[in-house]
């Protein structure tokens, strides 16, 4: 049996509807089933034209025009989030600022790791205060990881391990000590790989 014997629906022939908009370009009349939008702060009221005048507009069209460099940023920084207000996981600052702050953070490590130790003496320009600032770095890093200068990634990958599993607070019953130690390693095989690399 057949429960939807004799029920057949047709569809009605589809006739193309007159066109409902006008083409807004200057002496054109022909149908604008195209749409457009009116100004970069109205996006959602539209102009409307034919397909030539639409695609000549949307050649003309810039968004971002009168907005200076910095704005242009900071509208790609919030598209991530679809402009919608966020706020950071763990720190006090918004994350575009900690990743501006990123090459800095790596650069003057030393000063937050091991404090504000001593300067360069004798340092004739910037380029030779980076250079033995770095050196330092290198320097206090390797002895943290207790390694000699000349070693390669797969030496500092097993000196790392050894040392992380040896200072997990987790081997040691929670111990703090243990924790900032682990800390001071993980900061040094850091800056050590990313020296090496």
């Amino acid at each position: 049996m057949k429960v939807f014997e004799g029920n057949h629906r047709t569809r009605p022939e589809k006739h193309e509807a007159p066109p409902e908009h006008i083409c807004e370009f200057p002496d054109c009349g022909e149908g604008a089933p195209h749409r457009a939008p009116r100004a970069p702060d109205d996006l959602r009221s539209y102009r409307w034209f034919c397909l030539d005048h639409v695609r000549e507009y949307n050649r003309a069209w810039n968004f971002f025009e009168g907005w200076s460099r910095r704005d242009i940023e900071h509208f790609q920084r919030d598209d991530v989030t679809g402009h919608r207000p966020t706020w950071p996981v763990y720190g006090k600052r918004p994350l575009h600022e900690e990743m501006d702050d990123l090459e800095h953070m790596f650069h003057n490590f030393s000063q937050d790791w091991f404090g504000a130790e001593g300067g360069n003496n004798g340092a004739k320009n910037g380029r030779a205060k980076k250079r033995s600032q770095t050196a330092m770095d290198i320097e206090r890093a390797c002895a943290t990881l207790d390694l000699k200068p000349g070693f390669d990634r797969a030496n500092l990958r097993s000196r790392y391990m050894e040392l992380a599993k040896k200072h997990h607070p987790d081997m040691n019953g929670g111990c703090k000590k243990s924790e900032e130690l682990l800390k001071s390693i993980n900061l040094a095989y850091t800056y050590l790989l990313n020296q090496v690399s």
